[in-house]
């Protein structure tokens, strides 16, 4: 059986609820990822900001209406997911990649004590399946 700490990222980049959509966009550009935790002064997430939740606080040229909105002056804690499913490091990995289906997420803290300890996303389980093809193809060759 194989478990969610076998997958997930451990090195998992926080933002605070204070910080700016801004700064999360600029980090998300920069690391190159869509889903950021936002966590207490305790390190404990509180909710998760994502790409989508930052394309949706500016506004869209095709709505007919064009606002110059100053992304620095939102708060992520005006725009953040506050309703949150975490998975557990020993949890197996369907029971997580079935929380991500079920719930549309497109990731979930992993939670240790208390602690935030690794997050895993629905680019992980491409990866997986991917993986999984390419062993299916490979045995093919050999029958």
């Amino acid at each position: 059986m194989i478990t969610v700490n076998e997958v997930m990222s451990v090195n998992v980049l926080t933002m605070k609820a204070s910080d700016s959509v801004s700064a999360a966009r600029k980090l998300m550009n920069k690391e190159d990822i869509r889903h950021i935790p936002v966590v207490d002064d305790n390190q404990y997430p509180i909710g998760i900001i994502t790409q989508r939740d930052i394309l949706r606080a500016q506004d869209s040229e095709l709505s007919g209406e064009h606002h110059t909105v100053d992304d620095s002056q939102i708060s992520l804690e005006q725009i953040m997911s506050q309703k949150i499913s975490y998975a557990r490091p020993n949890e197996p990995l369907r029971s997580a990649g079935l929380k991500l289906q079920k719930h549309k997420y497109g990731c979930l803290p992993v939670m240790e004590n208390n602690q935030l300890v690794g997050i895993i996303t629905d680019y992980d389980f491409v990866g997986i399946a991917i993986n999984l093809i390419e062993q299916m193809d490979h045995s093919d060759d050999f029958e």
